[in-house]
């Protein structure tokens, strides 16, 4: 009989997490309490309510809703599967919120000391080098050219039925390039809050020269925090639905296991804790649900030892100052 090694465990740990995740079909709508449709009428109503981000001119919106609307050639069913980046997204943006509450508190507590601005460079050294690190990494080295591939083919049977498949080809170009832009504008703020975080915590400056740091750094965190909403808002309104409409459900599958693969066993780990705690957070019963039904068993009952272990020795900073 073959032992059952922690080496061996671990593998077959990795395999039904990649043999499981994204598995199930669900419809998407942005996270929110309300609407459960992935339709594009709730998503064209949602752009002229506002929620679409800067950059994007009407001409482009318009050209994708009205591609969105029209009845699908290759019998697609509106599902999406990659949960996990959206997930990530979540959690990047819950933790830059949670970065912004702790430069607060310690830029109002100046008795914290040390041990507050230990906690700050920790918990920015957590959320710019290893959170957003990990997710543009893929987003950068992987995503953007998937979506190229898959949004950008004018050959595409997506645009079989005579609709001018160039102009839509374009207009996902523009959508996808935004996203790209805004990326690149997210890591330079990810770059200058970590500097002012290093910066802070030394012990040559002086207190009102610290302050300024800490000022800046709840000022960086909240302008993180903005971009990174507007890019969701961006993802969810325009790429989720047209992923859903254009990708099959085992080419995104085979996206998912390319990315679980890119970031590694451990570091899915210690990423999959910070999703289930964005999604906790969010209140929305739809999106725990997705959760469940979508991260495997053997996968959901090691959260908490994950946390423990892997999560926590990370990211307590960003639980510094934080009563229960």
């Amino acid at each position: 009989m073959m032992r059952c090694t922690p080496i061996l465990l671990r593998r077959i740990i990795i395999l039904l997490f990649l043999c499981r995740l994204g598995e199930t079909s669900t419809c998407f709508a942005a996270v929110s309490s309300g609407g459960e449709s992935c339709r594009s009428d709730s998503i064209a109503a949602d752009i002229r309510g506002g929620a679409i981000v800067n950059g994007i001119d009407e001409r482009t919106i318009s050209i994708i809703t009205k591609f969105l609307k029209k009845p699908s050639q290759d019998g697609q069913n509106n599902d999406f599967l990659i949960q996990g980046w959206r997930w990530h997204c979540m959690s990047l943006i819950r933790d830059a919120d949670r970065l912004e509450r702790l430069a607060e508190h310690l830029s109002s507590n100046k008795e914290d000391g040390d041990s507050g601005l230990e906690a700050l460079v920790s918990a920015a050294d957590y959320v710019v080098n290893f959170n957003m690190a990990g997710l543009y990494r893929i987003e950068s080295t992987m995503f953007v050219k998937w979506l190229r591939k898959n949004l950008c083919n004018v050959n595409s049977n997506a645009f079989s039925d005579g609709s001018n498949a160039h102009a839509t080809s374009t207009a996902f170009g523009n959508v996808i390039d935004t996203i790209d832009t805004q990326r690149v504008h997210c890591e330079k703020i990810g770059k200058e809050l970590y500097e002012k975080a290093t910066a802070a915590s030394s012990s040559l400056i002086a207190t009102e020269r610290r302050q300024r740091y800490l000022r800046e750094i709840v000022r960086l965190s909240t302008r993180l925090s903005d971009e990174l909403h507007s890019m969701r808002n961006l993802q969810e309104m325009l790429i989720v639905p047209s992923i859903s409409r254009i990708v099959s459900a085992s080419e995104q599958n085979s996206f998912n296991n390319k990315v679980l693969l890119g970031l590694g066993l451990l570091e899915s780990r210690i990423h999959l804790v910070g999703m289930h705690d964005a999604v906790w957070e969010s209140g929305s019963e739809i999106e725990k649900e997705r959760f469940q039904n979508e991260i495997p068993y053997v996968a959901r009952i090691m959260i908490e030892r994950w946390r423990k272990n892997l999560y926590f020795p990370k990211a307590w900073g960003l639980d510094y100052g934080v009563t229960a």
